[in-house]
């Protein structure tokens, strides 16, 4: 029986690796279907004031659930809880066409967040279990690509599928099909991350509170997480409220910001991955989120569409030298039983900001702060996460002289 400690160390796309992040791939598929439902509920008639709780129905259900999945899903029952969530979300997008009413299309809204969240956390789960830890930043980059490229693909093929099926509702249900490749791809990992494989391998069990108190009393983990937080809640500023400043600017198509940062995000993550294990990556991660405090204080600047599409680029190319080594840097100095637990934690880090983010731009929307100053708050954020990363190397370096080696896990290259 083959456990995840019989893997070659140094091979970064086995069979595991490449199975996860193509199911990982299938599950933001069924999420990326979603860019169009305010529509769809106007379309039902829905009123106003309900559209924007059925909307963050789904991400609320993370927010809510990611905390005790952090804990309750580990290497032994992710893959069943993988499966169990992938045949959860083909229900739900099935469903979509017989809920016409707000009661039930929350009830649907708040399964599939439910099945969606379990889906990601048993992935990264399994996924901290298989990454070789000196290919960690270059697992995390191509990974990353399985949330990126669905929005990419889904939209378009929605917008070719409505004219022919008639209703969003009815499209979702055809999407429900994509369930079933994921699942098939998920099928042959029983005999190496099944239970009864990972049974057999030490530390894959649920921690117990005193492990989690220690894990979460480390100063890189603390540290990382909060830097996490401060980036998303950054970055969510930046996602809700940049088309109205898009069209301030000039730019007749604000999705030609998504498109200019998205595919910039994508090349550099392609392109450059293998430097992300070359290069010290706390460095490079201080640089990278320095760069996009720099690009978040330029929007706040910008008055012509050739410099707000520049900064657009560079934007995301920021962004895809940060999010992956943000994970890789937790994932390198994680203790090796909390790995799993360590990379759920950043996923809720995520939601927050996706919580948060939101609400707070808002308020200060409606406080009358206008949108330069709003994207100088992003810029503010973006600096906190970048100063606390810096905090990290002088934490580390502090251990490393007074001999107290508290600090988990080694750091290549750094």
């Amino acid at each position: 029986m083959t456990t995840a400690a019989d893997r070659p160390a140094e091979r970064l796309f086995s069979y595991d690796f490449t199975v996860l992040t193509l199911a990982a791939g299938f599950g933001f598929c069924n999420i990326a279907i979603f860019y169009g439902f305010s529509s769809y509920l106007e379309r039902l008639g829905i009123d106003p004031a309900w559209r924007g709780v059925l909307l963050g129905a789904e991400p609320l259900a993370a927010f809510c659930l990611r905390p005790f999945l952090s804990v309750l899903a580990t290497p032994r029952n992710a893959l069943a809880l993988a499966r169990c969530s992938l045949a959860g979300m083909g229900l739900a997008l099935f469903c979509y066409q017989f809920a016409r009413a707000i009661p039930w299309i929350l009830a649907v809204r708040l399964f599939h967040g439910v099945s969606f969240v379990c889906l990601v956390s048993a992935v990264m789960t399994m996924l901290s279990a298989v990454i070789p830890r000196n290919l960690s930043g270059r697992a995390f980059g191509y990974f990353s690509l399985s949330a990126l490229a669905p929005y990419a693909v889904m939209p378009p093929l929605v917008e070719w599928l409505l004219p022919r099926l008639g209703r969003e509702d009815i499209a979702y249900a055809v999407c429900s099909i994509l369930i079933l490749p994921a699942l098939a791809l998920l099928a042959p990992l029983g005999p190496r991350l099944g239970g009864q494989a990972m049974a057999a391998v030490p530390g894959m069990g649920r921690p117990d509170l005193g492990a989690m108190r220690r894990n979460l009393s480390l100063p890189p983990v603390g540290l990382i997480l909060a830097a996490n937080l401060c980036v998303f809640l950054s970055t969510t500023l930046v996602f809700f409220y940049m088309k109205p400043f898009a069209l301030g600017v000039g730019l007749t198509d604000p999705g030609l910001f998504f498109t200019v940062s998205t595919a910039a995000s994508i090349a550099v993550r392609v392109l450059a991955g293998r430097l992300y294990d070359r290069l010290p990556k706390v460095w490079l991660l201080a640089a990278a989120l320095a760069g996009l405090t720099g690009c978040m204080a330029g929007f706040s600047g910008t008055a012509g569409t050739t410099r707000f599409l520049i900064l657009a680029g560079c934007y995301g190319l920021c962004l895809g030298v940060a999010m992956p080594l943000l994970n890789a840097v937790m994932f390198d100095r994680s203790p090796g039983p909390m790995r799993g637990v360590n990379m759920n934690l950043m996923l809720f880090m995520m939601d927050a900001g996706y919580v948060a983010g939101p609400m707070l731009g808002g308020a200060l929307l409606a406080a009358g702060a206008g949108y330069p100053r709003l994207f100088l708050i992003c810029a503010a954020f973006a600096a906190a996460s970048g100063l606390a990363v810096l905090s990290l190397l002088r934490v580390e370096k502090a251990e490393e002289t007074d001999g107290s080696g508290r600090c988990p896990g080694p750091r290549r290259g750094e």
